[in-house]
Formats: C-alpha cells, structure tokens, sequence
C-alpha cells in the first residue's frame, strides 16, 4: 500500500458494516494480478472486533500503482459498538488487519500472509 486510504460506510445492521475502502497499491509483478473475495480478522487497539471480507475481486495491473477501490463487509462481535464510542473520542487509532488473502494469476492461485497495521486520525472513525 502506497497511500490514500479513506473508506466509507454505506450501511450498517446491526452487527454488519457494509463499507467502501479506496487505496492506492503497488504492484511489482510481471504480471496482472487479482486478488479474489477473503476474510481477514479486526483488531482496533489491539482488541479483536471481527472479521472483515473483501466482497468481490480486485485486479491489480502488472509494474503499476494501481487506485483500487473495493467493497467490504465487517461482522462484528457482541459489544463492539460500545468499544466504538470510546475510540471515537481518541486521538489516534491503530487499526490491524491480520490473515490470509487469495490471489492469482490465470488458473494459479495461491494464499499469503497479510498483516498490515495502520494508524489513523480517530476524527476519521466517526460513527
């Protein structure tokens, strides 16, 4: 990832968020690749709150900066929206996304290990 995250919530029932998330990402390969629907876990503050699922496939072109835009669904666990308050009024926030992603080329296909940590204002985990 190379910059320009934001997301934006475009609807919530009761413990599902639906969201768009928009970044800008590298791609060092040879090749196009894309990376199919996968569900990686949520911490906030080192705090587990659910899982979070990419919905649909996302290409990334070969020796490129890609601007993706993707959408995504977070199910959350019991009491998290409490938790939510309290890192509504924080100043900075670390958020962690941590799994496994599923992607491919042609017909071949293979799992990595995700885990990115990011710190983000708290005035942009506004509810």
């Amino acid at each position: 990832m190379r910059g320009n995250e934001e997301f934006k919530i475009s609807k919530i029932n009761g413990r599902t968020i639906e969201f768009t998330a928009a970044a800008t990402v590298y791609n060092p390969n040879w090749c196009g690749i894309k990376v199919k629907p996968s569900e990686l876990e949520l911490y906030i503050e080192g705090d587990y709150m659910g899982t979070v699922q990419l919905d649909q496939k996302v290409k990334l072109k070969r020796k490129k900066e890609n601007d993706l835009q993707a959408a995504f669904t977070a199910t959350l666990e019991d009491g998290v929206l409490m938790k939510a308050i309290k890192f509504a009024t924080m100043k900075e926030i670390e958020v962690r996304l941590k799994g496994k992603i599923k992607g491919g080329v042609f017909i071949f296909s293979k799992k990595f290990d995700f885990d990115e940590t990011k710190t983000i204002p708290g005035a942009s985990f506004k509810i």
